[in-house]
């Protein structure tokens, strides 16, 4: 990590009236925003979704996770354009804590061997509880 710059994930909740085209085009833009301040780690679309309640006479959005890594200041700099931009319902901006932050690890392959020594295993087990 660079000297300054800290990890933090926002939340995007846009309107559902813009249809998944829209809202995909909108969190492209933030997405490029973002890029040009700092770097995008990962972003996750959730799809639409229902809310637990109204916003703005609505019951849906389209929600997007991104990941990035980027400058403090610029977080109030993106907080103030989710304000003025059209079609966003609610967002949120956390900062993420890096030693609680887990490094997926690709999952080993399956192998031979392991799926027969489960079957050998299996097969012993059925054998001794028979006798």
């Amino acid at each position: 990590m660079a000297e300054g710059k800290n990890l933090y994930e926002t939340v995007i909740v846009t309107s559902a009236k813009l249809g998944e085209e829209g809202s995909a085009a909108l969190v492209e833009r933030f997405k490029a925003l973002i890029a040009e301040n700092g770097t995008v780690q990962s972003v996750d679309d959730w799809g639409k979704r229902r809310f637990a309640y109204p916003i703005n006479k609505q019951t849906e959005g389209y929600y997007t996770l991104i990941n990035f890594e980027s400058e403090p200041d610029f977080t109030a700099e993106l907080d103030r354009r989710y304000q003025i931009a059209d079609g966003i319902m609610r967002t949120l901006i956390v900062k993420r804590d890096p030693r609680h932050i887990v490094e997926r690890k690709p999952k080993p392959e399956k192998t031979e061997e392991a799926d027969i020594d489960v079957e050998a295993i299996a097969v012993e087990a059925v054998e001794t509880a028979a006798e």
